[in-house]
């Protein structure tokens, strides 16, 4: 069931999810070759906690780092370590952030150089289902209509959705009812309601669109060795329409 939250509630979260968005805008400045994401995990966790936030991901499920920092064919959750960035690297910063005891999460695909017309297809196209979702979000909107709209974007711009990971609702838990696919059908799922918050993630390969767990036992990579990408925000359903928080 999605739980329906209070205007003070919404406001915490949207505290939080001001954090987020810094620290992901700064991480962003910094990527630059030779800086690897050991590096811009440390930036994001002392912009974090200076502003008074938690990383959300930071010892959750055992996770050890503050943010996410996913290259190339990684689509999720890498983890960051020594290896310094070069041009050419699609590189994916995920940040969640705790404030007040409410969460956000938001995401973002860049690249380092000049992308290529399917490198810019792919980090395009995802950006582009997440901005239509966005749009669509309002009171009696189901979660399956979320989930065809994504699918319907990523398809007519040749990419394949990511289907065995999704979004969420999100609040007092980073991760809460629903689960938001990144494909599916309109009329499945339950319906919107103002004052629930969602943490939207669309995702999707250059490839088939399966994925497997890397060797490192966190980063979640493409099956098929494709490029993948991922954008994400935090966002409130309002009487009318939507709210992007982060």
């Amino acid at each position: 069931m999605i739980t329906v939250k209070s205007k003070e509630e919404i406001s915490k979260i949207s505290k939080s999810a001001k954090i987020a968005s810094f620290a992901l805008k700064e991480v962003i400045k910094n990527i630059k070759p030779g800086i690897t994401s050991l590096d811009l995990d440390k930036i994001a966790q002392r912009i974090i906690e200076s502003r008074g936030g938690k990383p959300s991901f930071l010892g959750f499920k055992g996770f050890p780092a503050s943010i996410c920092v996913s290259l190339n064919d990684a689509l999720v959750h890498g983890l960051p370590d020594n290896r310094k960035i070069g041009l050419g690297d699609m590189v994916k910063i995920d940040v969640g952030v705790e404030f007040d005891g409410y969460h956000s999460d938001t995401a973002k695909t860049v690249f380092l150089g000049r992308p290529n017309k399917d490198q810019l297809r792919l980090m395009n196209g995802v950006k582009t289902a997440l901005a239509e979702i966005a749009r669509f979000i309002k009171p009696g909107v189901k979660v399956g209509e979320i989930e065809a709209i994504t699918g319907r974007v990523l398809k007519k711009n040749r990419l394949s959705p990511v289907m065995t990971l999704s979004g969420h609702g999100i609040g007092k838990n980073l991760h809460e009812e629903p689960s938001i696919k990144s494909d599916g059908n309109a009329r499945d799922g339950e319906v919107l309601h103002e004052g629930m918050v969602l943490a939207v993630e669309p995702m999707a390969t250059l490839g088939n669109g399966k994925v497997k767990v890397s060797t490192d036992g966190w980063s979640i990579k493409s099956d098929d060795g494709s490029l993948a990408a991922h954008f994400e925000h935090t966002i409130a359903v309002t009487k009318n329409g939507s709210k992007i928080l982060t």
